[in-house]
């Protein structure tokens, strides 16, 4: 018998870079980050008595989730779009959080039984956590991009100074 490759079972599936990883792991902790303090202000909103101000709460909180989640799920598929797909979903899931919190804000605006106050604080808070902790995550994790001056250019000259 002559030794020939064995065909793999199961196709490999690419390594991801660091800097994909990096972004991974920073919209996830953010992610946790805005759970988190999301969840002290539904604590703080539950010990007031007030049940329009734990809706708001939750509601918030919900928006919250709204504004995090498609990010989180971007940074795991993006790895497999190409730059053009990976920008127009980013853009496009900017958009439809953006279309969702406007719909409910407006929708609740005027309900008595929910805390708008609230709504915005679970938001502000749940929502800037996660883009901070996310950016900081990021810029520490941020991978140097090495490029090399080209010696030659495509006439085989050597580029100008100023080029």
């Amino acid at each position: 018998m002559s030794p020939q490759p064995q065909a793999p079972d199961a196709p490999r599936r690419p390594r991801r870079a660091a800097g994909d990883r990096a972004m991974q792991r920073a919209t996830l902790l953010a992610l946790a980050a805005g759970i988190v303090l999301d969840a002290v202000i539904i604590a703080i909103a539950a010990t007031r008595g007030d049940q329009a101000a734990l809706l708001g709460a939750l509601v918030g909180t919900a928006l919250t989730l709204v504004m995090v989640l498609p990010t989180v799920a971007i940074t795991f598929l993006g790895t497999r779009l190409t730059p053009v797909s990976m920008a127009a979903t980013v853009l496009g899931s900017w958009a439809v959080k953006m279309f969702v919190v406007i719909l409910v804000v407006i929708a609740v605006r005027d309900l008595q039984s929910i805390s708008s106050r609230w709504i915005g604080l679970a938001l502000l808070v749940g929502a800037l956590s996660a883009v901070l902790v996310e950016g900081v995550l990021l810029v520490r994790a941020r991978q140097p991009l090495n490029v090399e001056r080209p010696t030659v250019d495509e006439n085989g000259r050597e580029p100008a100074d100023g080029a």
